[in-house]
């Protein structure tokens, strides 16, 4: 692995006189330093403390999100401690330590799970915040500084900062909806969710409540034992939403994706949590956490379990599932808890606490393959706002309508007459579940994976053709330059999503379009909306992907020149050189300001010239000037520091006249430089 560069400011020399702190030895292979206790040299703001277990060259991500910190060096630390990996990663943490002077290294015998290594990554800390990472994943740029500045300002036992999750764009964002002080009494979900490490956490109140990862080999969900313990004592958790904190990195498999494998375990995990949720949060003045939190257990690690999947598999492992569910629900989740399910998920919830697991069969294969997907119906620039329409559409498996139906005035689910009558009606009734079916339109950045919800509208509805059916209207407003909590949208790429809500089911994914699309300029940036391979709405911000010339190209029939000058030169033969001024329109460009954006622009072999791109009411221009002699030429710009062709090409007359063609449009002009009759002026 090459060496991580040193911090500004901190030098080599510098880096090695740092002590090092080193724990068990695993191996004759590994390097013997005496143990050195590292002095206190003042309280570091913060603790980033990373387990490490044969990470490979997917460290270098953490090491590099660790170096682009806004917070200075010197105000905190990083603690990589080995979990006894069997490769060379020990020889390249020392190379990460030796090259940075906030970074300390400690290694342990193999634990086979991150819950040792972050209890002895605590015990060496000395921050006044700790933040546990996985040795894959990356902090965002100001995570550290704005994260410090929340947490601290309000005293938070725990700051929950903005997390993504590259394989789920809806990741959190329930949660990260406006910044809060203290979240404590939330009523809308729990304000430690996620529950997984990746927040501040202030040391003392660890340390106070001897707050610990629960240890083992396997501890599944380690992290969620963790949060209930700290949901138990907190009086301030912080939501910090308008600032990207922390990227949760997915894409291999982690050990996290063996969870589901062996049944018998999961279960048992799953009574564990629930268990443990009713023995923290128990109490009045915790009902309100406890509810919530039960209510996401209930949900998404019990009910969503039960699936058509259940049914085809082995009998023994039907038998293994029936037994565990069934415990959980009738001894460890009160069945007033149904009272807040949607009809689908109450549907399975009373006839698993009615044993009828025959009906569970047939009511699971109709609610299964529930999705809904959207499609902009209209998109346009209005007074520098990209406005959008979108329609969404929920079908049930491979496409099929909704099984719902008219009873009266009511719309009902569609069920066999055997499972509607094993059902209540809050079970059955779709109506209000229907009207509270929401669509909202956000945009993605395609590097970061970070998402921004965008302020709209929606109204669901129900249309008839064959039958009922749900379609959710949503509109919603872009302004590039307050989109992002009264920020502007940063130099990037963007695709836009739709976030659609129905019975509980959440699912956010590329927002299709066919409608054509404009470019627009404003606030002197480039904004291109387009239509990607994928037939998804993007967004490209100053040219970062897409050229304005190839979004909107400029038009020559259009264009107006003026000659400025002649002049001789010295090249054989000798020609005159032509200056003349032109202005080219581009094509569906929306202006809404006085932007003007510099660049430049060269044709064929002439010196390269001042360019600017101007909005006027009539759209948007490009200006510049020609020093050429008689012919024909490519046109080139180059905007943004991107290079790029202009689509044009240049015909230079013989009297400094100018004419502008598209490649194709009809034969290149012979031009005789000797028309006028006149020798060649020689300077």
């Amino acid at each position: 692995m090459a060496v991580s560069q040193p911090l500004p400011g901190i030098t080599r020399d510098a880096a090695r006189a740092i002590p090092k702190v080193n724990g068990p030895k695993t191996s004759d292979t590994q390097i013997s330093d005496p143990k050195i206790t590292v002095p206190e040299v003042g309280v570091p703001k913060i603790s980033v403390i990373v387990p490490t277990f044969a990470p490979g060259e997917l460290l270098n991500r953490v090491v590099r999100s660790i170096e682009t910190q806004t917070m200075p060096a010197e105000d905190f630390e990083v603690i990589f401690v080995d979990d006894g990996s069997p490769d060379d990663t020990w020889q390249r943490l020392e190379n990460i330590r030796d090259s940075h002077r906030n970074v300390r290294i400690e290694r342990i015998e193999h634990s086979g799970w991150p819950s040792k290594p972050r209890n002895v990554g605590l015990e060496l800390s000395r921050g006044e915040y700790v933040l546990f990472m996985d040795h894959d994943d990356e902090l965002y740029p100001r995570a550290l500084e704005a994260g410090y500045a929340m947490a601290a300002g309000n005293g938070a036992d725990v700051l929950n900062g903005k997390e993504t999750r590259t394989d789920q764009a809806a990741w959190g964002l329930s949660v990260y909806t406006t910044n809060m002080d203290n979240a404590i009494d939330r009523q809308d979900i729990h304000p430690l969710i996620p529950t997984n490490p990746h927040k501040l956490f202030r040391r003392g109140f660890l340390m106070e409540h001897q707050i610990r990862f629960p240890e083992g080999r396997r501890v599944l969900w380690e992290d969620v034992f963790f949060a209930l313990d700290i949901a138990s004592h907190a009086k301030v958790i912080s939501v910090l939403a308008d600032t990207p904190f922390y990227h949760w990195v997915r894409g291999r498999r982690t050990t996290s994706s063996s969870f589901t494998q062996d049944l018998e375990e999961y279960w048992h995990w799953v009574r564990k949590i629930v268990q443990k949720t009713n023995e923290n949060l128990s109490g009045p003045t915790l009902e309100g956490q406890w509810r919530l939190m039960l209510l996401h257990q209930y949900r998404s690690r019990v009910l969503a379990r039960l699936d058509t999947r259940l049914f085809k598999g082995p009998s023994q492992d039907f038998e293994l599932v029936k037994a565990m569910a069934e415990d959980i629900i009738h001894n460890h989740i009160p069945v007033e808890l149904d009272a807040d399910l949607s009809p689908t998920d109450l549907g399975k919830a009373v006839l698993v606490r009615g044993g009828r697991w025959d009906l569970l069969e047939k009511l699971v294969g109709i609610d299964s393959g529930l999705i809904g997907t959207s499609a902009a119906t209209s998109v346009r620039w209005v007074d520098g706002s990209l406005l959008l329409k979108a329609e969404s559409r929920w079908t049930g498996p491979r496409g099929a309508r909704l099984a719902i139906r008219y009873d009266g005035d009511r719309i009902v689910r569609d069920l066999p007459s055997d499972v509607a009558a094993a059902l209540p009606e809050e079970a059955i009734d779709m109506t209000a579940a229907l009207a509270d079916a929401h669509t909202s339109i956000g945009v993605r950045a395609r590097d970061t994976g970070v998402v921004w919800m965008l302020p709209g509208e929606c109204e669901p509805g129900v249309k008839i053709a064959d039958g009922p059916e749900l379609v959710v209207t949503a509109t919603a407003s872009l302004d590039p330059s307050t989109a992002i909590f009264g920020r502007p949208l940063d130099e990037n790429s963007w695709d836009f999503t739709a976030r659609n809500e129905f019975l509980g089911r959440i699912n956010q994914r590329g927002l299709r379009t066919s409608p054509r699309v404009r470019t627009a300029l404003r606030n002197d940036h480039v904004y291109i909306v387009y239509r990607s391979d994928a037939g998804i709405l993007s967004l490209d911000v100053d040219e970062r992907n897409r050229s304005l010339g190839g979004s909107a190209p400029l038009d020559p029939d259009n264009a107006i020149s003026s000659l400025k000058g002649t002049a001789g030169t010295l090249r054989l033969p000798l020609r005159r050189v032509h200056t003349s001024a032109f202005e080219i329109p581009f094509a569906g460009v929306a202006t809404s300001d006085d932007s003007e954006i510099e660049g430049s622009v060269t044709v064929g072999d002439g010196p390269r010239q001042p360019a600017w791109i101007v909005a006027r009411e009539d759209g948007a221009w490009l200006e510049s000037t020609v020093q050429q002699r008689a012919g024909t030429y490519h046109m080139t710009l180059n905007f943004h520091g991107r290079e790029m062709d202009s689509g044009l090409r240049v015909t230079v007359g013989t009297h400094g006249e100018l004419a502008f063609s598209r490649p194709g449009d009809h034969p290149e002009p012979q031009v005789d430089d000797d028309a006028d009759g006149e020798a060649d002026e020689v300077i």
